[in-house]
């Protein structure tokens, strides 16, 4: 098996980073039992109503076709919750007939409204969304709207223009922690946890070097049993095969890394630092390489 990570601070879930959003879904798992899916295809597996469907701002735009799989799901009793304030949701987002307007590289504390409740919510670079008809606005920033759901079909969609809101930074460092969880917890209810990690980039980690590498290896010491056959016996055979096993093992965990689990473990905590400045933001947004529309 190939290892694999995702390039930059991206909002994934195989991301333990500042930017990532694996220890959210990861509290998630035991009463929702999230499922990570890499191909839209797979909506066919999932019962619409039983489940809702995160797509958070992927690293490259997904396809007409894509967003036509994504729409007949929510017709069919699918919700989907997409959270992106760049333009790789466009395709989707036109199907829904959502447009996103004014890109704002700002961190305000906004509030959003979920069963009657007023909840103080932290966004962190974001876009604005038109309150089109159909839509019903769901979170502000001042007189803005951030956030909005729209009836499809049976189904319906919720478009947050901020896929920030419950990466680990927010829910792990800041004391928004808390309301910003609460509101998406809201959002998802009861129901099972689809999140969708296609179109992300990644990296493949040494694959062609050390396949190449370890067929060297395993090569010479094959052969060294046959040498050795007939000068010193079975026990310099046995002593070479376990050397082979050792290295073989050794070799596979620095060039591979170990295997990354669905859900991994973040590391233990630093709370109660300041909130990052619009220099760190910027900072994120170029680790991340992904380029957001600034046209007024």
């Amino acid at each position: 098996m190939i290892a694999r990570t995702v390039i930059g601070d991206s909002p994934s879930i195989y991301n333990n980073g500042p930017g990532g959003v694996s220890y959210f879904f990861t509290k998630l798992m035991f009463r929702h039992s999230p499922i990570v899916i890499t191909d839209l295809n797979d909506l066919r597996q999932y019962i619409p109503w039983i489940y809702v469907l995160f797509i958070i701002s992927p690293d490259k735009p997904i396809s007409e076709d894509d967003a036509y799989k994504v729409l007949g799901w929510v017709m069919n009793g699918g919700e989907v919750i997409i959270m992106d304030e760049t333009n790789n949701t466009k395709s989707l987002l036109k199907l829904l007939g959502i447009n996103k307007t004014v890109f704002v590289a700002d961190i305000v504390r906004g509030t959003c409204r979920i069963d009657g409740r007023t909840v103080p919510v932290l966004f962190d670079v974001y876009q604005l969304l038109p309150n089109t008809r159909g839509t019903i606005p769901i979170c502000w920033a001042g007189n803005n709207v951030v956030a909005i759901e729209k009836i499809i079909g049976r189904g319906e969609a919720i478009v947050i223009g901020d896929s920030s809101l419950v990466i680990n930074y927010i829910v792990l460092d800041t004391r928004y922690g808390a309301p910003n969880t609460y509101f998406v917890k809201q959002l998802v209810g009861y129901k099972d946890i689809l999140v969708y990690e296609g179109n992300r980039a990644y990296r493949m980690m040494y694959s062609l070097k050390g396949v190449m590498l370890i067929n060297a290896i395993l090569d010479t010491i094959s052969n060294l049993p046959r040498i050795f056959f007939g000068h010193k016996g079975l026990s310099e055979i046995v002593a070479l095969m376990i050397l082979w096993i050792i290295i073989t093992a050794l070799v596979s965990m620095c060039l591979f890394s170990l295997p990354r689990a669905p859900y991994p473990r973040l590391k233990k905590p630093v709370r109660h630092k300041p909130l990052l400045v619009n220099r760190e933001v910027q900072r994120g947004l170029k680790d991340w390489g992904v380029k957001t529309s600034k046209e007024r």
